[in-house]
């Protein structure tokens, strides 16, 4: 993927973008492919569910994706969700329609793949908003998106919660090697190979996106369930480059 200076690229069509950004591997990609598409992306907007158990939002280091923000050199906001089913997506709402003012745009751009249940919901929210929903990843084939992502942009296993996913795989890198590991584990047990189902969360440390830079953790507690799923809960981290 090329290096891209500035998350725009002049482009006849081009939408101003806000980001619904979780710091993992499939919004990070999402975000990447839309300025490919010649979208222009203003602005990031993270939701930090209260809850561990929210059926639209990533829970795991949340506001460790401030960090990206920082890096591309584009706003970032910060918006705390209750968590609760239904609940949370009206607080998105209201989110987006503030949000939707300060930063100028025509659209959110999502990294939904499979999930029918974000992506309507999202659906909803933009067309009450007057907002395009761009979903540059949506109904690609898993195993090839999870190579793809694994080729272009440098991220850790955060949270496993799927048979087939042991504790080693939390703080791991995946590469190549590991996207292939994760693929056959896929097949054998019947999970999503890109985590759509909430199988496995991950962080990007590095990508051209970040321009240069790349995260460092230096502090992280990993926590294991007897239940069969865990965190790896980043405790201190900073961008370095």
């Amino acid at each position: 993927m090329a290096v891209v200076n500035i998350l725009s690229l002049e482009a006849a069509g081009a939408v101003d973008l806000m980001a619904l950004y979780t710091g993992g591997k499939d919004s990070h990609y999402a975000v990447a492919k839309a300025v490919e598409e010649g979208h222009v992306v203003k602005c990031l907007l993270t939701a930090e569910p209260a809850r561990g158990d929210s059926y639209m939002f990533h829970a795991v280091n949340a506001r460790w994706a401030l960090l990206h923000g920082e890096a591309m050199g584009i706003p970032h906001y910060l918006v705390e969700v209750s968590g609760a089913k239904e609940r949370e997506v009206e607080e998105l709402g209201d989110a987006l329609a503030r949000f939707k003012r300060e930063c100028g745009v025509e659209g959110v751009v999502t990294g939904a793949v499979a999930s029918r249940y974000q992506k309507e919901r999202v659906d909803r929210l933009a067309a009450r908003l007057g907002l395009a929903h761009v979903a540059p990843l949506w109904g690609r084939d898993q195993g090839e998106l999870l190579l793809a992502e694994a080729s272009a942009e440098e991220f850790i296993m955060v949270a496993v919660m799927a048979m087939g996913l042991d504790e080693s795989w939390l703080g791991v890198r995946v590469g190549r090697r590991e996207a292939e590991r994760l693929l056959e584990l896929s097949r054998r047990y019947g999970f999503s190979p890109v985590g759509e189902g909430g199988e496995f969360e991950t962080y990007v440390v590095a990508s051209p996106l970040l321009r240069g830079r790349r995260v460092e953790i230096l502090e992280a507690e990993t926590r294991w369930s007897p239940a069969g799923w865990g965190y790896y809960a980043i405790k201190s981290a900073r961008l370095v480059g």
